[in-house]
């Protein structure tokens, strides 16, 4: 159990749903992956001679060469992080299209929900800092201010020596709902179906939605037991 985690997934989505929307289920998913002809893990356009060409065949012959070459990742990482979703089809299909804003390594706060109408991504508010005006305090305010505040910070550096974090936790604190907003979805009618598979070489179990492009997705959700996607899968038909 990572006590650094949110308040769970089901409770957080809720609220998000419009009236007569039912929930199926949601969980956590930080990591965001690709499995896209033509993009690296991170969804960035891989560098290849033959990318240029518009030939199916050409790019995947330049898909070829770059992993041959261990190209089409500019990060740095011989790797991916290990994902919790991975995007499955075509470069502006229907899974690409709906999550290609999103960044690709998101806050333990983001999560993935099914509902009766939609797949839903959401993620917790962040409000824009606000901006300080411009001579709105004297120099005099300004010091009370900042004697105030090395005060607080003191009581605060206190607090945090003799609490236990984890995460946005902490000890003694009940872990509070977060405002979410939506930030992908893809409606119901789009969604072809659903179906418990295994992804990659090392054959994970997963959900896997299916898209009425072909296009889809894979939810690994860090989880290794075929038993709880299979009961993820009763859920999500039922």
């Amino acid at each position: 159990m990572n006590l650094g985690y949110p308040l769970g997934a089901a409770s957080q989505a809720l609220p998000s749903l419009h009236p007569g929307e039912r929930l199926l289920w949601a969980a956590y998913g930080r990591t965001l992956n690709y499995d896209v002809r033509g993009l690296d893990p991170w969804g960035v356009p891989k560098k290849s001679v033959l990318g240029k060409i518009g030939s199916g065949a050409a790019n995947f012959a330049g898909d070829m060469i770059g992993a041959a070459l261990g190209g089409g990742d500019d990060s740095g990482a011989s790797n991916p992080p290990s994902p919790q979703v991975i995007v499955l089809g075509e470069q502006g299909g229907i899974a690409h299209a709906a999550v290609r804003e999103l960044s690709t390594s998101g806050s333990l706060s983001r999560l993935w929900a099914l509902t009766s109408a939609r797949l839903l991504v959401l993620e917790k508010f962040v409000p824009p800092p606000e901006p300080e005006k411009a001579g709105e305090k004297t120099f005099m305010s300004k010091a009370i201010g900042f004697g105030k505040g090395v005060v607080k910070t003191g009581k605060e550096i206190a607090a945090i020596m003799t609490t236990k974090t984890y995460g946005e936790n902490a000890e003694g604190v009940p872990i509070a709902r977060h405002e979410m907003v939506p930030r992908a979805e893809i409606p119901r009618e789009a969604i072809a179906g659903f179906a418990v598979a295994e992804h990659g070489k090392k054959r994970r179990p997963c959900l896997r939605a299916s898209f009425v492009d072909g296009s889809g997705m894979d939810f690994l959700f860090d989880c290794d037991d075929p038993r709880q996607f299979a009961w993820l899968h009763s859920v999500t038909v039922s």
